[in-house]
């Protein structure tokens, strides 16, 4: 998550390259996750997306050249903003802080909407608006990559954006049951029946780092607000997190498209985790094991490793599908309370979802993860980059490693 408060960037020093972390058995390597990050993810986003006029271009192929198609996203050129201020922070290089500050000046110039505010879902590269419907989703990216963009530049024109943007998505996004809505038009006339807790999540990692620029810790009560409305009023009686709901904020069947998502409840367990260690409500640290602990016991592969999802409302693994984000959240989350919470019991499956990665996401010739390995229905897909896969979850993966060999 990058959250200043509880990490330097670290220096390159042999002793740290070599911090291990010894498990219930055998020794865990935090030194592959910073070289990983380092020498391949951050250099060939650096060297494949960014464009002379800032825009960044996601779409490449598995040698990372890129595919021709001249757009980005609100979410990617966001969560592409976090890489690259994660980048420089640890490298101190300019291109990283270049980066950051072209495709920042692209994002406000051509993403944000001057007649009606917020933010357009996608541009082409000489600005031309593609799809100019609101995303609460979206939104959120935009708190996230720019509170990360102006830690790293200083510019507070990026911290004034982030704040107004938070206003505009507690207000224009927020329906009478305190949730918020996923899409809205231009004029913010919401778009479709279904709602998601996703753009809530996301919210609440996005207000988490805000709150911790200077003069804006008032903001983790609004970050409290949003994770009460998901504990409270989202989650079931058994304590687990569906993923897709009615206007009103029922869950949806299987038949209607309801589903459980593993991955999201290891991500879920993993922020609160983190709102905890950064002084947020201790019971947090409750409801965070909670998620934990299901999204193991539904999702967990104890023969090869890794996370299988999504789930069936009832719990059931019908597609065994290993998705290359859910295994980052996982590894996120099992590594952060092996170490911080002092769960012993976590190294075995981490140390077995870290291996399955290895063997079957990294690509041996190019580096990079593949985009799919050709789980359940999905075909085996090499390319490294599209609008949704720009590596954000690898990069806050490596990020929290990092930060735990610091421990």
């Amino acid at each position: 998550m990058g959250i200043s408060r509880f990490w330097e960037a670290p220096s390159l020093e042999a002793d740290d390259r070599n911090m291990t972390t010894s498990g219930v058995e055998g020794t865990f390597d935090f030194e592959w996750f910073r070289s990983h990050l380092i020498e391949e993810i951050l250099p060939n986003w650096l060297k494949s997306v960014v464009t002379e006029e800032g825009l960044f271009l996601p779409h490449l192929d598995r040698g990372w050249n890129r595919l021709g198609k001249d757009y980005g996203t609100l979410v990617s050129q966001s969560r592409l903003l976090y890489n690259f201020a994660q980048g420089y922070e640890l490298t101190t290089e300019d291109g990283y802080l270049r980066a950051v500050e072209s495709g920042a000046r692209f994002l406000l110039a051509n993403f944000r909407d001057e007649k009606y505010g917020g933010w357009y879902w996608s541009c082409r590269k000489d600005g031309e608006v593609l799809d100019s419907h609101k995303n609460s989703y979206g939104h959120a990216f935009v708190i996230f990559g720019l509170t990360h963009a102006f830690r790293v530049t200083g510019d507070e024109a990026l911290k004034e954006a982030a704040v107004e943007t938070w206003r505009l998505l507690n207000s224009r996004f927020r329906d009478e049951h305190g949730g918020l809505w996923l899409r809205m038009n231009r004029e913010f006339k919401e778009m479709g029946e279904t709602k998601s807790q996703n753009p809530l999540m996301h919210t609440f990692e996005a207000l988490l780092a805000l709150s911790e620029v200077e003069g804006l810790s008032r903001i983790r009560e609004d970050a409290e607000a949003v994770a009460d409305f998901v504990i409270n009023r989202l989650r079931r009686s058994d304590g687990i997190l569906p993923e897709l709901f009615t206007r009103d904020w029922r869950e949806l069947p299987a038949e209607g498209g309801g589903r459980i998502d593993i991955g999201h409840a290891f991500e879920w367990a993993y922020l609160l985790s983190m709102a905890v260690e950064m002084g947020m409500r201790p019971d947090y640290l409750t409801h965070a094991s909670r998620f934990l602990d299901y999204g193991l016991r539904i999702g967990y592969d104890p023969k090869d490793g890794g996370i299988y999802s999504p789930a069936t409302p009832e719990g059931k693994i019908e597609k065994k599908r290993k998705g290359w984000w859910e295994q980052c959240e996982a590894t996120r989350a099992l590594m952060h309370f092996a170490v911080v919470r002092g769960r012993s019991d976590l190294w075995e499956p981490l140390e077995k979802t870290v291996g399955f990665i290895r063997r079957f996401y990294i690509d041996p010739e190019f580096g990079g993860w593949y985009r799919s390995i050709g789980d359940g229905d999905e075909e085996r897909d090499e390319n490294k980059g599209d609008e949704w896969k720009v590596d954000y979850h690898v990069v806050g993966m490596c990020m929290e490693a990092i930060r735990l060999s610091s421990r």
